[in-house]
């Protein structure tokens, strides 16, 4: 055990005793590794969740439990026994505190609750942090027909999301076995886990088991579930060449066009979980090629997010964030910008910089107003009076807070503002380029951090980030007479930068980009129909 870890009393759960750890140095108390579901393995592959096992004697929960099988930066890691979630809160004896639990990002494809350490945000929030692994890639989402069993919920595809919501109702039963209020459960994600958060919402499964969102960077996103049977199908195609029953894809058509449903789905049961792993890569923000959230009209209603026009769904207190780079990092991942990620980068083609530098931006500004904007507005339509607030995360932008080659690369990237919550910054030392994380700048980073976790704290307490005792910018209301700004979290290497800017216009976006004449002509197709075709932002235009 780390030294400035000690073990904690017991608590005991319907299911059994844990007994989690004291984080002395953070001053607060965590359980990690609970098991919130049974292990979907052999004849739980691809079946909803069920509940856990009761399990006898004290379950020692000091340690996180495995992610969801996924590819990992030297091979495959995870398992496919991965339902457990994390809890961290004050080292206090009040109870009745508010919950907050998240879905962490990657895409459906990686991550895992681990990603989103709760220790110090439970003590500056006085509140519960809950982290939740759920199934990713294949195990999480895969609709074949051959897989059905006539069962609404084994059938829906949506495993990883009816694991999300298997985790909320486990909070509702349990959280106040830790001093939470499961009356006062705030659903939050980033990325892949804010879609899921959504969607969460939108499924009549959801309804009840959360009062509050806060969503990172997600957006509401969809798939028929045709779309999805169709990626199942040359999923199995791959996988049969893979094994070599089949040559080439048409062979492995023809074999599945002669099978049984059933000796398909002993196939694809039969199959160890890390065979899948490699049909499930990067999506690049790209429905198509990991389609997911199915439409199944049980888990997600026909037709997605436009069942909120039903007006059936109940008005919550939301806070939507982005940050001002969404889509630096997506563009760079295109081999066409791959030279600007050497070296001796700055010595690259101007073209191609002025290519990446417009890329960049539209592409950012596309992808934020996605994730706030446009939720904000679908959501207000729905409910004018629902508490709306929007930011935008702009730390990295100004001049002598990170290296200028990396300001100019990177910016304010998509994830960015997740380690001002947690106070980790492990994940963008391991992945940002040297120079952004220093102690040069860790002033302007504490202060704004502060201040970020002070609106986080107010919002979960009592639904509104705002307050008579809080002496920060105030945060307008969407909707309201300053419908018109989002707030703007900012700082220099010594302080905080708090502000309001104008909330941005899908079509002035889109007509800016059309007239911009440091785009040539071919630059401007190629951005339109390669770089951004398909991407969640862009999908509509197609």
């Amino acid at each position: 055990m780390n030294p400035r870890q000690t073990t904690t009393d017991t608590v005991v759960l319907p299911h059994g005793t844990i007994r989690g750890i004291a984080l002395t140095e953070e001053g607060a108390l965590a359980w990690l590794g609970v098991p919130y579901a049974r292990p979907p393995v052999g004849e739980l592959r691809w079946k909803a969740p069920r509940e856990p096992e009761p399990w006898i004697g004290v379950r020692e929960a000091g340690d996180y439990g495995p992610p969801s099988i996924q590819g990992g930066p030297n091979g495959i890691i995870g398992s496919e026994d991965c339902l457990y979630l994390n809890i961290w809160r004050p080292d206090h004896a009040a109870t009745g505190l508010p919950v907050f639990v998240y879905l962490h990002g990657g895409g459906n494809i990686g991550g895992s609750g681990r990603d989103f350490p709760g220790g110090g945000l439970a003590v500056a929030t006085n509140s519960i942090i809950v982290t939740v692994n759920y199934r990713l890639g294949a195990m999480g989402f895969l609709r074949h027909p051959a897989l059905r069993t006539g069962d609404p919920l084994d059938d829906s595809g949506n495993y990883g999301l009816l694991d999300a919501i298997q985790a909320l109702r486990w909070v509702q039963a349990q959280i106040a076995c830790f001093g939470g209020d499961p009356a006062k459960v705030t659903l939050a994600g980033q990325s892949a886990g804010a879609r899921n958060a959504l969607a969460a919402y939108l499924s009549p499964l959801g309804r009840g088991l959360f009062q509050q969102l806060f969503v990172l960077s997600g957006g509401m996103t969809t798939a028929p579930c045709e779309l999805g049977e169709q990626r199942a199908g040359e999923v199995l195609a791959e996988l049969l060449q893979a094994e070599g029953i089949a040559a080439d894809r048409a062979a492995a058509r023809d074999w599945a066009a002669r099978q049984s449903t059933e000796t398909i789905a002993d196939f694809l049961r039969g199959l160890e979980a890390a065979r899948f792993v490699p049909s499930f890569s990067d999506t690049g923000l790209r429905m198509r090629v990991f389609p997911h959230l199915f439409e199944d009209g049980v888990v997600l209603p026909l037709g997605g997010f436009a069942a909120l026009d039903e007006r059936t769904h109940p008005p919550l207190p939301v806070i939507l964030g982005s940050t001002a780079t969404e889509f630096s990092g997506f563009a760079l991942g295109d081999p066409v910008f791959q030279p600007l990620t050497q070296p001796d980068s700055e010595a690259a083609d101007e073209e191609l910089r002025t290519s990446y530098a417009l890329a960049s931006a539209y592409g950012s500004e596309l992808y934020a107003a996605f994730n706030v904007e446009a939720v904000a507005d679908r959501l207000s339509q729905l409910h004018p009076e629902m508490p709306i607030y929007g930011y935008r995360f702009r730390w990295g932008l100004r001049e002598g807070v990170i290296p200028p080659a990396i300001r100019w690369l990177l910016g304010a990237p998509h994830g960015a503002d997740v380690p001002f919550y947690t106070g980790d910054y492990t994940d963008m030392l391991r992945h940002m380029p040297r120079g952004v994380i220093t102690e040069r700048n860790l002033p302007g980073r504490i202060a704004l951090a502060s201040q970020m976790r002070g609106y986080l704290r107010r919002f979960l307490h009592t639904g509104d980030p705002n307050g008579d005792d809080w002496t920060a910018t105030a945060w307008p209301r969407w909707g309201s007479d300053a419908c018109s700004s989002v707030l703007q979290l900012d700082g220099t290497a010594h302080e905080a930068v708090i502000g309001l800017e104008p909330r941005y216009a899908h079509e002035d976006t889109l007509a800016r980009l059309a007239a911009d004449e440091r785009l040539t002509p071919v630059q401007r197709r190629w951005l339109q129909e390669r770089l951004f075709a398909g991407r969640f932002f862009w999908i509509d235009r197609e």
